[in-house]
Parts: C-alpha cells; sequence; structure tokens
C-alpha cells in the first residue's frame, strides 16, 4: 500500500513541479534549462509528500497542500544544487546524472540555485498564507538548513563531536523535514496540541531519514544511491556512523522511528499513512 500511495503523490507532485516552472526555453534560456534539468531529475519527493500526507490525514483537500507541499521540494532542490558545488562538497553525480555545475558550470549552477529558492518563496507567496512561509523561511535560514551547511563544511576532518553532528544533522536535514510536516499540519487545521506532536513526529523522522543516509553512504553502491557513495569518508565528513559507530546508528535510526510513532498516538487523526512513510524512509535502500 504504501508504495502506491507513495507512487501516486510522486507523480502528483512531479506534474505540479513541471507546471510551476518556467518554460525550459524562456529567456534565459540556459537558467531555465538548468532548473528543469535539476528539478526535473527524479528524487524521492519525501518532503513534499509527506506535507501533502500530513494534510489529507488533518483533513484537508490534497489540492490544497499540493501547491505549498512543492515549494519545500524546489527549496530542496536548490540546496542540492549548491551542496554539489566544488565550493561545497564537489560531487558530480545526483540522482544518476552529472550534477547541475557540471553539465552548465558553476557560475550557472550558484544562479539556478538561488532561482530555485527564489521561486519556492513565490509559490507560496501565490498559493500559501504568511505562516506557511514563515516555516520555510525558518526551516531554511542562519537557524536551520544554511546553519547545518556551514557546521558540516566546518567539520570536515575534525574530531568525532556528537554534539556537532546533533546540530548537523538537525539543521541541514530534520528541519525541513520537520517544517514540511509542519506546513502540512498548518493546512489541515491542526490545532497545537496536534501541531506539537506532529511537530515532534518530523523532527524524528528528519534525524532518522538523515542517520539512515550516513548509513546508506557507507554500504550502497553509486548505481543504487544515484550518487557517489563513500564520498562521506573521502571527504573526511562528519557523519553519525564516524562519531557513535554503525551499529550505534542503526540503534539510533530505531529508536528514533519508535519515537516518531509514539508521537503520533497523541493525534486524534488516522495516522497510519503516517506511520507507513515513517517505517519507508529507513528501511529504504537509496
Amino acid at each position: 500500500m504504501i508504495y502506491n500511495y507513495l507512487k501516486e503523490k510522486q507523480e502528483l507532485v512531479e506534474s505540479a513541479l513541471k507546471n510551476c516552472l518556467p518554460a525550459a526555453d524562456t529567456r534565459p534560456a540556459v537558467l531555465h534549462e538548468a532548473m528543469h534539468y535539476c528539478v526535473l531529475n527524479g528524487g524521492k519527493r519525501i518532503r513534499p509528500i509527506l506535507c501533502i500526507a500530513v494534510a489529507e490525514a488533518c483533513g484537508a483537500e490534497t489540492n490544497q497542500a499540493l501547491l505549498p507541499a512543492v515549494s519545500t521540494e524546489l527549496y530542496h532542490c536548490s540546496t542540492l544544487v549548491h551542496d554539489d558545488l566544488p565550493c561545497m562538497d564537489n560531487d558530480d553525480l545526483r540522482r544518476g546524472v552529472s550534477t547541475c555545475h557540471v553539465k552548465f558550470g558553476a557560475a550557472t549552477a550558484i544562479l539556478t540555485g538561488d532561482a530555485l529558492l527564489i521561486h519556492a518563496f513565490q509559490i507560496l507567496a501565490e498559493n500559501g498564507d504568511p505562516q506557511l512561509s514563515l516555516e520555510l523561511a525558518k526551516a531554511a535560514g542562519s537557524l536551520g538548513v544554511v546553519a547545518g551547511q556551514v557546521e558540516d563544511l566546518a567539520a570536515e576532518g575534525s574530531d568525532p563531536d556528537a554534539d556537532l553532528i546533533e546540530f548537523i544533522h538537525m539543521n541541514k536535514t530534520a528541519s525541513l523535514i520537520r517544517a514540511s510536516v509542519r506546513m502540512g499540519a498548518i493546512i489541515g487545521g491542526a490545532n497545537n496540541a496536534e501541531l506539537e506532536s506532529l511537530t515532534v513526529f518530523g523532527e524524528k523522522i528528519g534525524l532518522a531519514f538523515q542517520i539512515e543516509d550516513d548509513i546508506l553512504d557507507e554500504i550502497s553502491t553509486d548505481e543504487v544511491l544515484g550518487k557517489p557513495s563513500g564520498s562521506d569518508q573521502k571527504q573526511r565528513k562528519m557523519t553519525y556512523p564516524a562519531v557513535h559507530g554503525m551499529d550505534a546508528a542503526k540503534a539510533t535510526v530505531a529508536e528514533l522511528t519508535r519515537e516518531a510513532l509514539v508521537s503520533l498516538d497523541s493525534v486524534q487523526y488516522d495516522t497510519a499513512i503516517l506511520q507507513d512513510i515513517a517505517n519507508y524512509l529507513v528501511n529504504r535502500k537509496y
């Protein structure tokens, strides 16, 4: 059932992403071609799907959540473009294809990331309410994803540090997943208590998701991941297995998932699909 649900929502999100972008031949064509290339090249679409799934669970119609959900994916794609740059992680493969800077050059990649980031907030301004824009901005900025990326870069080659890896994962990954869940809850009209419980859910699965990524980077292959495997070790990245060991990393993923599911107990909605998504995220192969 979960795979059918994810496939259905992925197709819905893909169509909405394609429709919300300027046409690829819009001047300047190289920029808009790059935007299409970096957004419409696959991906799990976990963030928008979570936003939609939570909104639906809280009683909203799918179309109420679709474009706000798409804004989370546009922002996420912008971060991937920037993260891959030579001055950042210097990766040449993303979602199984050449990264933006490899195909279009570093300058165009920087501007493509900028354009996608801005377009995410344009979509929210046109189709959301100020509270949704605030949620995404708080998750994205200097106290969120950007903070995590700065600390992640600074930590390369450093000695293992449990507090530091917690900060990096909480901000670089979990903050946007948490915001996606909160945006869905807001769209669905969740009350304060429900919003708080769903916030815990989003934060826990966000952390579990990133730790699982760290694990997969060490044990999987380029072909399965769609990006270079083992790159964290090569760049001496601060990862959860590097800090705590592989066994502890796997145990933490299981515990965070358990805590995420427990947080749903106080939500007065049918959360079965959210439970299924949480379990999928930590049992995936890529």
